[in-house]
Formats: C-alpha cells, structure tokens, sequence
C-alpha cells in the first residue's frame, strides 16, 4: 500500500482541473441555476431583455418593501409593490397555463399509456393549482399595495402625508 500523493480534493476540486466553469462552489451554481430560471420566467411576460426586468423586479421588491416596513414614503413604496405584482401575477398565470400544456402531452404520449399516467396527472394538477394559486396571492397583495399607495398610511420616519406635506419622524428633528 503507497500513499497517494495526490491529497484528497473536494468534489469541486476535482471538477475543476477539467473545467474552469466548474470550479464555482455548489452555492454558485445554484445561484446562478437561480438566476438563469427567473429570467426565463420573466420571459414570459418581458421577452425582450428579461434579465434586465428581472433585475430591476428585484431592486423594485427590495426598495419598495423597505419603504414599507421602514415608513419611508410608504405610499411609493406601495406604489412600487403594486407595479411588481402585475408582471408577476402573469408569470404565475402563464406557468399555470405552461404546467397544464405539458400534463397533456405528457399523457398523450407514451407515459398516458403506463400505470404512471395517475401520478403525471397530480403532478401537473399540483403545478397548475401551485401557479394559479401564486397569481392569485399577487393579486391580494396587490390590492393591499393599493390600497395603501392611494389611501396612504401616516409615514413612521419620513413622508408625505395627507396635506402634501413631509411627516414623520424625521421632520421632527
């Protein structure tokens, strides 16, 4: 028995001697298999440059919810929300109606055949009801983010309130 002189290496380790790309870490890829699949969700509704409208969905989810929760202007936070909520109500429809295409011609085809076809067709049902239902709560939200951009909420820290003038804290200093 001769030691090895080659030390153990760690399964990306060795992936990476064949190929660069490789070498990312397991965290890495599934970032970027992240990535990679809200753009093309985001593709559904915004074909041109959907990795662009990702990006920007993102930054309008994050600015906008912060608004929100921290009471800084929290009606164009709303507002922000509210615009996010319509392309991302539609993704969901539109993956609903993609789960429910490919259920069918999955049973049309062989598997429709096998002792499989119960199981394909709870699979497509989840996915369809688990799409529609995702819509559907985009929708609620997006009533509630209307609400409170036209009805508008008191500003905890800074905004404008119902006579057009800053409230909040802030401008209390």
């Amino acid at each position: 028995f001769r030691a090895s002189s080659t030390p153990l290496l760690s399964p990306w380790a060795s992936a990476a001697r064949s190929s660069p790309a490789a070498a990312q870490p397991l965290l890495g890829e599934r970032w970027s298999a992240a990535r990679k699949a809200a753009a093309a969700d985001t593709a559904l509704v915004f074909p041109r440059r959907p990795y662009l409208f990702m990006l920007a969905g993102i930054a309008i989810m994050a600015a906008g919810g912060l608004s929100v929760l921290l009471g800084i202007f929290p009606r164009l936070g709303a507002a922000m929300l509210t615009l996010f909520l319509i392309p991302a109500a539609m993704i969901h429809f539109r993956k609903a109606a993609q789960a429910a295409a490919l259920k069918e011609a999955i049973l049309a085809g062989p598997a429709g055949k096998s002792s499989g076809a119960q199981a394909i067709t709870e699979l497509g049902e989840s996915a369809v009801l688990g799409n529609f239902t995702s819509a559907l709560k985009n929708l609620n939200l997006m009533a509630l983010t209307l609400y409170v951009a036209l009805a508008g909420a008191e500003p905890m820290l800074i905004g404008f309130g119902p006579d057009g003038q800053l409230h909040g804290l802030l401008t209390r200093l």
